[in-house]
């Protein structure tokens, strides 16, 4: 499959996928697409900035007819990610005249539930939110004939997995389902064996888990001097579009405002900004901003191919969340840089994700660098847990001791059924 007209696809989707520029499909869609069309239930595994919206939104519409019935789900994690794909299915669908429904916490219910009585083909929305609207009436979900779970993974690990596993029980009982996940953790495969058993697997992903046009680096810095390093990276470095990221709210507002008044254009998105703040962020940066400082639950829905920098301020505690973090540049081929700021004793972190990625990262000749600390007896011989959730850095909880592993352990097989996450 070269090109999209080889599918024989609906003369208006077509249109709409030339309108756009959609001419060639990427790696993922021309896996994706032709299974999909098949209409059987696909499990892909598939890194962020692939073009997998398109994969299955591309399928679905093609699949549809304007019959004024709900028929189509879409769960995605995060708001920004359900407005990101709103934007692009009323982009393909329009020509073929299928409505949606767009539907997310922290926007007007009742605008909401307007929109599902004008009788949408699909909807498009977070868990808490389907499930709250379902819950009071005004959705009915038994005419669901296909699901999709796009970043999964995240969603799951955000502690949603009883409301998605709610969701699609309401769903009919033969629909299909599309997953996408960028890693195959054991909540993901928990959920497709319960509802998935009769699916087939796509391997989206290169032998190399990050793209190969990624340049990976790190700085070792005192947490006093991590800002400093910041700035004189910027200035020796000259990224052209960035997205810095915190482990914390407080930090990434911290940052931002640190950043500004350093003479640098940033803006920040996390969750304790209002949902209007956050999508006159996004949109800030992408038409001329030059720096997006922000968390990983909040920048989830953030898909900008001119990305060219990724800066770890904080280095994350899981190997998964460096690789989704670092997938939002090297987009369709081009070159990026994905650069930490790592503490003296977060050497083994990198160590770690050299393993689990494959990728080598180097350290920077930048002069005054912390020395790296010799590590500890119990983190040489720590074994590797490859995506294990290792917690956040500051609750104060140490890794390294045999008793606390068997209780981080606990709490990585119950995530599933822990609340959810509020970013």
């Amino acid at each position: 499959m070269n090109t999209f007209e080889e599918l024989e696809l609906k003369k208006p989707l077509l249109e709409s996928l030339k309108k756009i520029n959609f001419i060639e499909p990427t790696e993922i869609q021309a896996m994706t697409i032709p299974v999909a069309l098949n209409d059987k239930s696909i499990m892909v595994k598939s890194k962020t900035g692939s073009g997998k919206t398109a994969a299955y939104l591309i399928p679905l519409i093609q699949l549809t007819e304007p019959k004024g019935k709900l028929m189509n789900l879409v769960l995605v994690p995060t708001r920004e990610l359900a407005i990101q794909v709103f934007g692009v299915f009323k982009s393909l669908g329009s020509g073929c005249k299928l409505k949606g429904a767009l539907v997310y916490g922290g926007a007007s219910i009742s605008r909401q539930a307007e929109e599902i009585r004008n009788r949408p083909e699909f909807i498009i929305g977070t868990p808490g939110r389907i499930k709250d609207m379902r819950d009071r009436g005004y959705l009915n979900l038994s005419s669901i004939e296909r699901v999709v779970l796009d970043e999964a993974d995240l969603m799951l690990d955000m502690g949603f997995y009883d409301d998605v596993e709610d969701i699609i029980s309401s769903t009919k009982k033969d629909r299909r389902m599309f997953l996408f996940s960028a890693t195959m953790t054991g909540d993901v495969k928990g959920l497709a064996s319960k509802f998935m058993k009769e699916s087939e697997y796509i391997n989206g992903e290169d032998e190399d888990m990050t793209p190969s046009t990624i340049k990976h680096d790190y700085i070792i810095s005192e947490s006093h001097d991590k800002l400093d390093f910041l700035v004189r990276y910027i200035q020796d470095y000259n990224p052209e579009k960035a997205i810095i990221f915190s482990n914390t709210k407080h930090g990434a507002s911290f940052l931002s405002d640190k950043l500004r008044r350093e003479g640098f254009k940033a803006v920040q998105i996390h969750g304790d900004l209002s949902q209007k703040q956050r999508e006159d962020s996004i949109s800030k940066f992408r038409r001329r901003e030059r720096f997006l400082v922000a968390t990983d639950v909040a920048a989830r829905g953030v898909d900008i191919p001119e990305i060219t920098h990724i800066i770890n301020y904080d280095l994350p505690r899981e190997d998964k969340t460096y690789i989704h973090r670092v997938g939002r540049t090297a987009r369709f081929g081009k070159d990026g840089t994905a650069m930490s700021i790592i503490l003296p004793d977060e050497m083994y972190l990198i160590n770690r994700i050299k393993r689990t990625a494959g990728v080598e990262i180097s350290k920077l000749p930048m002069e005054g660098q912390a020395e790296e600390a010799k590590p500890r007896r119990d983190q040489r011989r720590r074994p590797s847990y490859g995506y294990g959730s290792q917690g956040n850095r500051n609750s104060g909880r140490r890794y390294d001791s045999g008793n606390n592993k068997r209780q981080s352990t606990r709490r990585r097989e119950s995530t599933s059924r822990r609340r959810p996450r509020r970013d």
